[in-house]
């Protein structure tokens, strides 16, 4: 008698990623780099990988759509399957390659680590399906592999906290964590829709064929320098870098007004006692502010501060994810999935700070980290955002996009333009 398969729920969250990658906006595969000294234990690494699947079996899954809704089928990938091993004689060549590969959330396996071989020193190109998690579930994920991985290579018999605790993946327990006048805020609240054109687009072609990561960063000592500057002006780190995207945007984009998508992360409004599972618990604040060819850094801080402030108080872009969990648990799949593009709507621009990869969490025994980032997924043209990671005060920017050798020209030089209006010196 054949053993019946796990099941696992699939969030209104899941479901909307995966239209985002029919709907060709991303290829909803989260990304990661991680470039050690020397050369990791493969064997020890499938191992770690198989430990966290107690943590996270969907990593093993397959996304299964039923008439009524979609779920998470277990499926007879093992650890192996994830992992394997890349001898290159380039390897910035190599990780492109292995980073933008697609995997099939269909079949499975969701999760791709390549270890990138070259002259003694390895590199880890890390594919998640996003559909699975944000980029902060990407980023705890990191740091319990190579919790696993330490502790194997150290012969440790502890076990992991909240080892047989999975945790919940639904949106609602935010929703639970809200009071009574919050609630109503959200649910009073309008769907906003903003109406965009060519105007508002990058000058990129887009080719379907062409994916690439690109990547840009600041040194330590920059990064003190703009903390240092803006904390004087009263404003944020992700503040600053919204002000310079406006001003590099400003000299590009023909619209009367900048519009800005920028996810926010939602576990902050849980109690410290629950800890969530590995799932999408981000929502989407909107940074409005009129184009001005000829605006400077600091006009343009203050004008993102003062919309910022403003969103973060609010409880209205939650809405957009009450009417997505609404729709999903009161249709049958098929007509949720034609009512969800309807619902979310995000800007073409936008930027992510994934936040502050840990170095003390981020760890890997016997290996010393040289340098990491964390990306979001793959971008189709006129869609653009970019990622941004801190890593022992060292920032990177990364943009993930399918485009032409123009287009990376274009965007290296947009890229370049943004963190060129950072207070900073050289």
């Amino acid at each position: 008698m054949a053993t019946k398969q796990k099941i696992f729920a699939a969030e209104s969250s899941d479901v909307k990623h995966f239209i985002s990658g029919l709907n060709k906006k991303n290829d909803h595969y989260l990304h990661a780099v991680i470039h050690f000294d020397t050369t990791i234990d493969e064997r020890v690494l499938i191992q770690a990988v198989h430990e966290s699947q107690k943590l996270f079996p969907l990593l093993s899954c397959r996304y299964v759509e039923a008439t009524e809704n979609a779920y998470w089928e277990e499926s007879d990938w093992s650890a192996s399957d994830m992992v394997h091993v890349v001898q290159a004689t380039d390897r910035e060549q190599a990780v492109q390659e292995q980073l933008t590969r697609k995997l099939n959330e269909k079949k499975g396996p969701q999760l791709s680590i390549a270890i990138i071989r070259k002259d003694e020193r390895d590199s880890l190109a890390v594919i998640l399906n996003h559909m699975l998690c944000d980029g902060g579930g990407f980023n705890d994920y990191l740091a319990l592999l190579s919790a696993h991985y330490s502790r194997f290579i150290d012969g440790s018999t502890c076990a992991h906290p909240n080892a047989d605790h999975l945790g919940s993946r639904s949106i609602k327990q935010v929703f639970d964590a809200l009071n009574d006048a919050q609630l109503n805020e959200m649910k009073h609240a309008r769907l906003m829709k903003h109406e965009q054109d060519e105007r508002d687009y990058l000058p990129l072609k887009g080719d379907e064929r062409q994916p690439f990561i690109m990547t840009h960063q600041l040194s330590a000592k920059a990064f003190d320098q703009l903390r240092g500057y803006v904390k004087s002006k009263g404003a944020t780190i992700n503040d600053a870098l919204f002000a310079a995207y406006v001003c590099a945007l400003a000299r590009v984009i023909k619209a009367e007004q900048i519009i800005l998508d920028c996810p926010v992360n939602l576990r902050s409004y849980l109690p410290k006692e629950v800890k969530p599972g590995f799932c999408n618990l981000t929502s989407n604040i909107t940074c409005i502010v009129p184009r001005d060819a000829g605006i400077g850094f600091d006009q343009a801080l203050m004008q993102v501060k003062k919309v910022m402030d403003k969103e973060k108080k609010s409880f209205k872009p939650l809405k957009v994810y009450w009417e997505l969990e609404e729709t999903y648990h009161h249709h049958h799949l098929d007509q949720a999935k034609k009512l969800f593009p309807s619902i979310y709507r995000i800007p073409v621009n936008g930027m992510t700070n994934i936040g502050i990869i840990d170095e003390h969490k981020l760890r890997f025994s016997g290996l010393s980290i040289r340098d990491v980032f964390i990306s979001g997924s793959i971008k189709y043209a006129p869609y653009f955002q970019i990622a941004v990671t801190t890593f022992q005060k060292r920032m990177t920017f990364a943009t993930n996009f399918y485009g032409t050798n123009e287009d990376k020209a274009c965007i290296d030089s947009f890229i370049t333009n943004l963190i060129n209006h950072l207070p900073i010196q050289s």
